[in-house]
């Protein structure tokens, strides 16, 4: 069996490769994705861990089962904790669960101090056999609920950030796959921001058969004005060609934009954006950085070239799409 990695939302885990992400929903701090097949479903879900309840992971534990055997009991559905069971995953003390309630799940549920989450994986198998063994074996001994960066690898992508950057938005469907992580920085007189815009289109030498060869020409005709007025807002935009970058066997063109605030709102605006088209999954990649800083009247405003060019190479060199 070979198993493929998929990261979201500050986890990363291993699944079989005919698994693949089928729902997600809310953000760093409290949230939830499924990773399905025909045959079997994994959920990971998540919340925080509040600083003011003095609550244990037994009583969270608790919390789970009761409700559970609530909505069997809601369907005229027989409740059984068949196994209950202290166990470890990614180093913290878990609780392993095995229920019976017309079906049998199997639940791993932990404190992750680091992230400050509590974690439950659900394990669901129509039919549980030596390949469901090595399947929750293998997620659990190289489940990844926290680290230095967030790694986000999902439908055949791949790419790293700081944690610091949270999920803002995501669209995923067949035709085409968008995902925003957002870092604010607020205070009293300033504002900063630092947004991470990801997309890719597939079928390129189909849907942009005279373009897709020609980056330049494909972002002024295809995405240019739609990417300026929906994710910038701003009513003109004006990119230019910066330079271009190796990444594996591609050559990525690099664009920058900078823009200026207005006299009832001062700021610096800094947007670079990377493009490339792969041959092996015949898509055109977009990824875009952008810094914006906002200060109040008489403050200078400070916005380090510097710096936003060293985090746009370091997340760009982390891609992989092949």
């Amino acid at each position: 069996m070979r198993f493929k990695e998929i990261g979201w939302n500050g986890f990363l885990v291993r699944v079989p490769e005919n698994m693949h992400l089928t729902r997600h929903g809310g953000d760093h701090r409290e949230g939830i994705f499924l990773v399905g097949s025909e045959d079997s479903l994994i959920e990971v879900s998540w919340i925080p861990i509040s600083k003011k309840s003095k609550t244990s992971l037994l009583e969270i534990v608790d919390k789970i089962t009761n409700r559970i055997k609530k909505e069997a009991g809601k369907k005229k559905m027989d409740f059984k904790i068949m196994e209950r069971q202290d166990t470890v995953v990614n180093n913290h003390k878990a609780v392993y669960l095995l229920l019976d309630y017309g079906v049998k799940e199997r639940y791993y549920i932990w404190r992750c101090p680091e992230s400050n989450r509590t974690v439950a994986v659900r394990f669901f198998f129509r039919k549980y056999d030596e390949e469901a063994r090595k399947i929750i074996k293998t997620l659990i001994d190289t489940i990844e609920c926290h680290g230095e960066k967030y790694v986000w690898s999902f439908m055949k992508i791949r790419f790293e950030t700081p944690k610091t950057f949270l999920l803002n938005a995501t669209e995923i469907k067949s035709t085409e796959m968008n995902i925003a992580l957002l870092e604010e920085k607020l205070s009293t007189f300033e504002e900063r921001k630092r947004s991470i815009y990801v997309k890719y289109f597939p079928a390129a030498n189909v849907r942009f058969k005279d373009t897709y060869r020609n980056l330049e020409e494909w972002f002024k005709k295809n995405y240019m004005g739609e990417f300026g007025k929906k994710i910038l807002k701003r009513r003109k935009v004006s990119f230019k060609i910066k330079g271009e970058k190796k990444l594996g066997s591609h050559t990525v063109l690099i664009e920058e934009a900078k823009f200026s605030g207005t006299f009832t709102r001062r700021g610096k605006e800094i947007c670079s954006v990377a493009l490339w088209y792969c041959p092996e999954r015949n898509r055109i990649y977009f990824f875009a950085l952008d810094t914006q800083v906002y200060r109040s009247f008489p403050f200078k405003i400070r916005l380090k070239a510097e710096e936003h060019e060293a985090l746009f190479n370091e997340i760009l060199e982390s891609f992989r799409c092949h």
